[in-house]
């Protein structure tokens, strides 16, 4: 009789994972259908940086320690990256407007990504990172040329699906990290992440090859070039207070702006200290070659969840499953305070409410975004909304650091906090779309 029972159970188990499998085709393919002209160049290159940030966004901290950065030098870092990056988002949306959207994207992705990668690749001590992040951040000024080309000719009821699909390379980069995993075992830490920079480097120039040979110019810019009128910088600063007054005025923008900030400054903390948490002595205490698991832990759940449940969301839910999407961030938060050392369970279980979480929240929240915007003013909204977000942003790190000096748990405390702050504002102050 067991016996029998245990071959039904294998067999089901079988069965639906066959299903499952196929289920999964099925809506990669759906999910596929929605994208075209732009977006399927930019889908089709997005591993050329998702795999490289997904190998740096693990072992990044736990390199600056191992070349003899503080924890909360670690923090600075991070922080003056974001400085920078408000700073480029400020600088963006005037650039694109001059430039045009591609290439803004071109240029300053070639010379953002490529050459950072450079530095890090060989770096001795925090004055390369402090180049390298630099840099780096100058990436920010394609932030709203990046979001109008993508979205080119996509019909509002099919944003949600293609931000899915966006998702689903952005964290589906993440089953590539036990390759990472597997270097920092064969090489040691230091050497390891430096053969990361310089292959990302490569992996990089090849994508910004390929987008300049197929991308194209949205049609919104031929009417802003026609509106265009000599660059004067009063009339720039009086611009973004303009369009900053809007987003005031504009109640679902100005409280989607809110929680952006307080979901953001949350997700820096937690994913600066995170690493460092995971290998630290005072932490959980683990091998910095057998991390790797956790992220593609995270990529799995939330690829599952995207392909399954993102199709069939309406854009009048969105409030709903932003929230039940928050809810899971501050449970999985509270398994890193929760959390005993040497004891990867928890950690685990944190990274499946991670993935849930995100799974909803990413998509989601971007399409919400776009639906609140038009066409006409998305490169400016976006710009300006992204400089305050950032703005709000760099402190983030330092706090975390400083927390993490004090108590490593405390970091995760504060961020389970803040994602509840979050929850009750997007359940007051959101309205169905």
């Amino acid at each position: 009789m067991i016996f029998e029972q245990f071959n039904g159970l294998v067999s089901s188990i079988i069965k639906n994972s066959l299903y499952f499998v196929d289920y999964q085709k099925t809506k990669v393919q759906e999910l596929g259908h929605s994208l075209k002209g732009n977006s399927k160049i930019f889908i089709v290159t997005e591993a050329n940086w998702a795999v490289p940030v997904a190998w740096f966004g693990l072992y990044a901290p736990i390199y600056m320690i191992a070349l003899g950065l503080s924890k909360v030098e670690v923090g600075l870092v991070t922080s003056l990256g974001i400085a920078v990056s408000a700073i480029a988002t400020i600088m963006g949306a005037t650039i694109a407007d001059r430039l045009g959207y591609k290439k803004t994207v071109l240029l300053f992705d070639s010379l953002s990504w490529p050459v950072a990668m450079l530095i890090f690749a060989f770096a001795q001590n925090i004055w390369w990172f402090v180049a390298g992040v630099i840099v780096n951040n100058f990436c920010m000024i394609v932030s709203g040329a990046w979001a109008c080309l993508f979205v080119e000719g996509i019909p509002k009821e099919k944003r949600s699906h293609v931000y899915a699909l966006l998702q689903i390379l952005l964290n589906g980069a993440s089953l590539f990290v036990p390759v990472a995993g597997l270097l920092v075992d064969g090489f040691g830490l230091v050497l390891a992440c430096r053969i990361m920079y310089l292959l990302s480097a490569v992996s990089m120039g090849t994508g910004i090859f390929y987008r300049s040979k197929y991308l194209k110019g949205a049609e919104v810019e031929k009417q802003i070039n026609k509106n265009r009128e000599k660059y004067n910088f009063n009339a720039e600063v009086k611009e973004f207070f303009k369009t900053f007054s809007l987003i005031k005025e504009r109640k679902q923008l100005f409280w989607y702006c809110v929680v952006q900030i307080l979901v953001s400054f949350a997700i820096v903390m937690w994913n600066t200290y995170y690493p460092i948490f995971l290998t630290d002595a005072k932490g959980i205490g683990l091998a910095a070659s057998e991390i790797y698991i956790y992220p593609f832990l995270f990529s799995i759940v939330m690829i599952s969840i995207i392909l399954i449940f993102i199709p069939h969301v309406k854009g009048k839910n969105f409030k709903k499953y932003l929230v039940f999407a928050t809810i899971f961030s501050v449970g999985s938060a509270l398994l890193y305070v929760m959390a005993p050392a040497h004891k990867g369970s928890f950690i685990a279980l944190a990274f499946i409410f991670n993935g849930i979480s995100m799974a909803f929240f990413r998509p989601l929240s971007d399409a919400y975004s776009m639906n609140l915007i038009t066409d006409s003013e998305r490169s400016r909204l976006i710009s300006v909304m992204t400089t305050i977000i950032i703005l709000a942003m760099i402190p983030a790190a330092p706090i975390g650091g400083y927390l993490y000096s004090l108590n490593p748990r405390l970091t995760f405390i504060t961020v389970a906090l803040i994602f509840a702050v979050s929850i009750l504002i997007m359940k007051l102050k959101f309205t169905e779309e």
